[in-house]
């Protein structure tokens, strides 16, 4: 039994201890009644209940939880012949039960009593629940004779309380106490169902009241412990008064009248910059301590409302605007930010000093006339050097500005394809073919502008490899031949495309003759 109690009082003075609030006290005056293995289930829940009584001491730890030190009187009682299951068993029991407990209360609506300022009546309920242990000898009939009169239990409940006054409260509470034994009733394992653990309850008026020091500005803090005894506050800032709700007491606020933060020793900080607003040149707007609270949105050192450009980091010169190209118009009016230019060309350069501006030159290098966008016509034909294939040599629109090719000179190239021819099988020229790749070497050094295109085809005769291997070849020594006799390479190219493109019917000698042909094409470069 001593145990039991050593127990009770470790688990009951840590929280004691911690108390902030006020010491007090009840009695209970209710009744108590049992249940388990003697009665039925379905039984109501204070049928054959006795009268019960108890006090306690309690500690409101804080507004809204409390803890209780109870002990309760009670007697239970059960008789088997009003269990019509065991009326055959004939086992019945009287005892009288003394309850020691520790038992905590959540307060739903504790906070209320207390607004700041003093105490408020509330009407509000709340919930129990501890830890126990209860002791009395069972009366028996037809029971087990050896059982222990101790036992540990569980008090779990629901409660209704209304405060009278600040020191007086009245309360409803109904508690089932969980034993885990079989052996409350003194009818356990040799005649009892030991899966039918005994459950007891408690329930009643309770009467409690609070006690303790003077308390002056009746704000629930004693007047010793309050470190303003005269002028009602909040337990949590020590009954000091806290005017604009802030959490920080009045005496330690630097603006009481206006919630704040801790940080800001009790003043507000609309915009959480770490300025106070009675400090804050931009109280609405988060800013920089160094810039007295003001922002500096792009980080150009110039606070936003003295920014003309308070997006875009910029310099003092410009307001704040930014001139990336540092020719004195901001980028906002600047047609070319990025490159120096004049106020006449809307900050754009002219490179090649034509009088146009480069973003609106096609030939920003290149002196040319505004009719072309800046760009030049060297040849004078009306076609722009950019679209001119032949810039130097006046042509005609339909030939992209090239010269057009004389009829005489296309005769020739035509010429070529049958009279330009190789030894059989082979890609050496025959010497009657000279005569006319001299004369295309002359055609090109009339047209500076122009490019040949030299292919090689052969008939379907033999092996399609070798046919390919040597339309490329013959149209290879065609381009060697004139690139001979100084025509410039960068304007021959060659090819070949074996037996594929037939102008001729290879099942006849005359077709396949035809069709064993290099192709030269004169084209604007």
């Amino acid at each position: 039994m001593k145990q039991v109690k050593l127990l009770l009082l470790i688990t009951l003075l840590p929280l004691l201890a911690s108390s902030q609030q006020k010491w007090g006290g009840g009695i209970f005056l209710g009744m108590s009644n049992y249940w388990g293995d003697l009665v039925e289930k379905d039984r109501p829940v204070f049928e054959n209940a006795s009268p019960a009584f108890g006090i306690m001491v309690k500690n409101q730890a804080t507004p809204n939880f409390g803890i209780r030190g109870s002990l309760n009187y009670g007697k239970l009682e059960a008789n088997d012949k009003d269990n019509p299951g065991n009326e055959n068993r004939g086992a019945s029991f009287s005892k009288s039960l003394i309850e020691l407990a520790v038992i905590g209360e959540y307060d739903f609506l504790g906070k209320r009593r207390y607004d700041g300022t003093t105490f408020k009546k509330t009407f509000s309920p709340y919930l129990l629940g501890g830890i126990g242990v209860n002791i009395g000898d069972p009366k028996t009939k037809n029971g087990d004779t050896d059982i222990s009169n101790t036992h540990f239990s569980l008090p779990i409940g629901l409660g209704l309380r209304y405060d009278i006054s600040s020191k007086l409260y009245l309360g409803l509470e109904y508690a089932t106490r969980l034993t885990f034994s079989d052996q409350i009733d003194g009818v356990g394992e040799q005649t009892g169902n030991p899966d039918i653990k005994d459950v007891y309850n408690f329930g009643g008026l309770i009467i409690g009241f609070t006690f303790g020091d003077k308390d002056s500005d009746d704000d629930g803090v004693a007047d010793e412990e309050d470190a303003c005894p005269t002028i009602a506050g909040p337990v949590e800032l020590g009954g000091c008064p806290d005017t604009d709700g802030d959490g920080i007491a009045d005496r330690e606020d630097a603006c009481p009248n206006d919630a704040g933060e801790q940080r800001m020793n009790g003043c507000p900080d609309r915009d959480g910059d770490g300025v106070a607003d009675n400090a804050d040149d931009c109280p609405d707007d988060a800013g920089l301590r160094r810039f007295s609270g003001c922002p500096d949105t792009d980080g150009d050192n110039i606070i936003d409302k003295e920014d003309n450009c308070p997006t875009v980091a910029g310099i003092p010169a410009m307001n704040g605007c930014p001139d990336s190209d540092r020719d004195g118009i901001t980028d906002a009016e600047d047609a070319c930010p990025n490159e120096p230019g004049t106020a006449e060309f809307t900050g754009c350069p002219d490179t090649d000093n034509d009088g146009i501006a480069d973003n609106e030159d096609a030939c920003p290098n290149d002196p040319g006339i505004k009719r072309f966008n800046g760009c030049a016509d060297t040849d004078n034909d009306g076609i722009e050097d950019p679209k001119d294939k032949c810039p130097t040599l006046p042509g005609l629109a339909s030939n992209q500005g090239c010269p057009e090719i004389k009829a005489e000179d296309k005769a020739v190239l035509d010429l070529a394809m049958r009279n330009v021819q190789f030894e059989t099988n082979s890609d050496k020229l025959l010497p009657s073919s000279v005569k006319v790749l001299e004369q295309i070497a002359e055609i090109l050094s009339r047209y500076p502008g122009f490019k040949l295109s030299i292919d090689g085809y052969t008939d379907d005769r033999g092996n399609d490899f070798a046919n390919q291997q040597l339309s490329e070849n013959r149209a290879r020594t065609c381009y060697n031949f004139l690139a001979d006799r100084g025509v410039e390479k960068a304007i021959l190219s060659f090819k070949g495309h074996g037996e594929s493109n037939p102008i001729g019917d290879n099942s006849t000698n005359t077709g396949r003759q035809r069709n064993r042909r290099v192709v030269f094409t004169l084209s604007p470069n």
